[in-house]
């Protein structure tokens, strides 16, 4: 065997180094000469490699570190340009261009004062640099130096009095200023020059500002109305022009005005698809369903491309039209040569939503990018109830594509079937840090955080959530409605649910909704005449949820029960065959006191509908009533089972096999109600207690009474996280907490016993005794015994 020549091996090393000194691959001169050509059509990532090697050998090229700074902004990493273009303005060759676009670099990361510092530079150089002033101008008013701003910005229109873009920013600068009556004027002259230049690219802006500023600075809604109407009738077809006079119009309470708009730029130019697209859109969110499929599907016959079919696709997925929404992708794959895998994903996609799980797994098989199946596997673990196994191939996906919001949101609601809501929470984050359009992830977020009583998020996050394109705006406006009553906003409330009466397929939602705002503001009777003053039927078999809401909302007010149960009577004569309507007139009765023809009516709802959840819960009461608990957890459990989404049902079921002494029935259930309703207080606060009282998983425990207490800061729920404490030796919070409980239910002995053996384990025996012999002297309750053998081991 021939042994390496140490010194032969040396020798190579320092040929290669020679090598590349001397511009191994060509000369520096030839390298860069291959940059230029690279930038000079555009290919700005395909020279940042060769860029940073000839740095490696020459580091003090001027040219390879300006250029580098260029292909670096040019691809979206203004921040890793800076050290380059910093660098740059330190040759005189490239000192102007270097300090523009570090201008540039520092303005799009709003780093207004470098911006600044940057334009400086350059005007040091140049004093009549005038792109270097324009800058300057713009990040004055972001750093909000109006005045500076201002300054430039009249030097500027010395200098070029017929410059759109200068205009622009003094019209701009003035409005900041305040000074109305100049930026007026100012705006009046943007509109003048860009309709008499012949730059197709402003003419349509410079007309719209005058009348945004009127809309937005001068509150003049007549003089916008006016302004904006010149506006549609020069740009008729313009989807910028369109869709601000639309906003306007949507604004100022006048939504017809708007959707008449988007009608005519679709009969103007027939063949954009963007304006049917729109047009679509605010079809299906205005609740004109039928009306909003015609646009898409005249789109797709017309057009015959894959992109207007997909538009079909899409409105039908919306929808919930599976079926229909394959038969349109189907086009879409025929009209585009059989597709790529991204139209695959959305075919395997559909056909998890209709069920067909082995079709889409042989999909899911074709599909060449790994992370594409992984997510289509992870779905259909996650419709087939195996939200752990969905979140192991959701993971797989993350780790190869960790920018993926669809991947994000699909972890996100496994991890929320899974009870893991804070990995939830971070997950649907993700999603709408990558790309708040591509998933409903800001509208789950923004439920969650309703949820979850976190009600400013919640509405902060629905106010991302109504930016989405297919947002499910009656989902989003609920969400937001619910957290302003919860916060006491009532005329909030209140103005947000007009935006779901005056749609017609939202009509009877609203008024559900608008009743609970006026239950919680001004009570049940206002609620009543919330409901009767709706101009909808009750009595109508299409809107027993109203019928449920205004029963609640009689058997709230005092006294009325009598007058719904006559009402009821009518209703179901008129309605014999309505499982609800027996049901509600049994849940009278049952308040009422007549517990026979209660049974009757409710076992008639059944009769008539042997799977409705409501008639078997309402007879889980009546036997609860009469102290069959094992009959009532088990009628309970099969409304549960009948209506998973109903959280009371399995609650009742676990307090009522908490009253049987069935703890692990109990506890069963309540991990159940706590996986899958995040706003669950009540279910929260007894397992918390549950396994504080077992003396185990008290972090579990500990977490449990938080979350309740946040949902619910009821002094049963502040008992709870005090006994919770004490359980796990923190004697000081458990004291505050307790005291906290003691102080809202001074009537209490139970809270004052567990304060007292708190106080007492906190070393504070004085006030212990004093809180013990309390409860004692109230008379009998649970804790009595225990609270008197401690009294005797604090006596002297």
């Amino acid at each position: 065997m021939i042994k390496p020549n140490p010194s032969a091996f040396a020798g190579t090393c320092a040929l290669a180094l020679a090598l590349a000194l001397s511009g191994c691959g060509g000369d520096i001169e030839a390298r860069m000469a291959e940059v230029r050509a690279l930038q000079d059509v555009g290919q700005y990532q395909a020279s940042i490699d060769e860029l940073r090697q000839i740095l490696s050998i020459e580091p003090d090229l001027p040219e390879a570190t300006y250029r580098l700074g260029v292909a670096l902004l040019q691809t979206g990493e203004p921040s890793r340009a800076v050290w380059a273009l910093e660098k740059a303005t330190e040759n005189p060759a490239y000192a102007i261009r270097a300090a523009l676009l570090l201008a540039s670099a520092h303005f799009s990361q709003q780093n207004f004062e470098a911006s600044i510092r940057a334009a400086d530079r350059a005007l040091e150089i140049d004093p009549d640099q005038h792109a270097a002033l324009r800058m300057r101008a713009k990040a004055n008013v972001g750093a909000a130096r109006f005045e500076e701003s201002l300054a430039d910005a009249s030097r500027l229109l010395e200098t070029y009095p017929d410059d759109y873009g200068v205009q622009a920013i003094y019209a701009s600068v003035l409005t900041d200023l305040g000074r109305l009556d100049e930026a007026r004027v100012a705006h009046d002259r943007l509109k003048e020059t860009a309709l008499s230049g012949n730059d197709p690219s402003i003419s349509h802006r410079g007309c719209i500002a005058p009348a945004i500023f009127a809309k937005d600075q001068l509150q003049d809604n007549e003089l916008a109305a006016e302004l904006f109407d010149d506006c549609t009738d020069r740009f008729p077809a313009n989807a910028f022009v369109i869709g601000e006079a639309m906003r306007f119009h949507d604004s100022s309470g006048h939504p017809e005005n708007a959707t008449k708009l988007i009608r005519r730029a679709v009969e103007e130019a027939p063949e954009n698809l963007s304006l049917r697209s729109h047009l679509g859109t605010r079809l299906r969110n205005r609740g004109d369903l039928e009306g909003a499929e015609q646009v898409f599907r005249d789109a797709a016959e017309s057009f015959q491309s894959a992109g207007a079919w997909n538009l079909l696709t899409n409105f039908y997925r919306l929808q919930k039209r599976s079926a229909d929404a394959l038969a349109a992708i189907e086009q879409v794959a025929e009209l585009s040569g059989g597709g790529n895998d991204q139209l695959h994903f959305a075919q395997a996609d559909i056909l998890i939503d209709l069920g067909n799980h082995d079709r889409a797994e042989a999909i899911a098989a074709s599909i060449e990018e790994p992370t594409y199946t992984r997510l289509l596997l992870g779905r259909i673990a996650l419709e087939q109830g195996e939200p752990k196994r969905a979140l192991e191939h959701f993971e797989q996906g993350i780790r190869s594509w960790p920018n993926n919001a669809g991947a994000r949101y699909l972890a996100g609601r496994a991890a929320l079937e899974l009870g893991d809501t804070d990995r939830a929470i971070s997950e649907f984050r993700e999603a709408m840090r990558v790309d708040n359009t591509a998933t409903p992830a800001s509208e789950v977020l923004a439920r969650v955080h309703f949820e979850l009583g976190d009600y400013s998020e919640a509405l902060r996050i629905g106010q991302l959530a109504r930016r989405h394109p297919d947002a499910n705006l009656p989902n989003v406006l609920t969400v937001a409605a619910r957290s302003f009553t919860a916060l006491g906003q009532y005329d909030d409330a209140r103005q947000v649910l007009e935006l779901l009466r005056t749609r017609p397929d939202m009509r009877l939602h609203g008024a559900e909704e608008l009743a609970a705002v006026e239950l919680a503001a001004e009570g049940p009777t206002a609620a009543v005449a919330s409901i009767e003053t709706s101009g909808i039927d009750i009595s109508a078999p299409d809107n027993s949820v109203l019928l449920r809401s205004w029963v609640d909302a009689m058997l709230a007010a005092a006294g009325r029960s009598s007058a719904a149960l006559r009402r009821l009577d009518r209703i179901v004569a008129a309605h014999p065959d309505q499982a609800t309507n027996h049901e509600l007139r049994g849940l009278v009765l049952l308040e009422l006191g007549r517990d026979d023809e209660a049974a009757a009516a409710l076992e008639k709802s059944i009769a008539l509908e042997p799977e409705y959840a409501p008639g078997h819960a309402g007879l889980a009461s009546l036997s609860a009533r009469r102290n069959d608990l094992e009959k009532a957890v088990e009628l309970f459990d099969k409304a549960s089972e009948l209506a998973p989404d109903t959280a009371p049902y399995a609650y009742s079921a676990a307090q009522l096999s908490l009253a049987l002494g069935d703890q692990s029935g109990a506890e069963t259930r309540l991990r159940e109600v706590v996986r899958r309703f995040p706003s669950h207080a009540g279910a929260r606060n007894n397992l918390a207690w549950l396994l504080a009282e077992q003396g185990e998983s008290l972090d579990a425990a500990l977490a449990l009474a938080e979350q309740a207490q946040r949902l619910d800061p009821s002094p049963e729920v502040l008992d709870t996280l005090g006994w919770v404490r004490f359980r796990r030796g923190e004697y000081p919070a458990a004291v505050a907490a307790l005291e906290q409980a003691v102080e809202a239910r001074e009537d209490s002995a139970s809270m004052r016993y567990r304060l007292g053996i708190a106080l007492s384990r906190n070393g504070d025996a004085e006030r212990a005794h004093k809180e013990l012999q309390t409860a004692v002297d109230t008379g009998n309750f649970p804790e009595a015994d225990d609270a008197r053998r401690e009294l005797a081991r604090l006596a002297p």
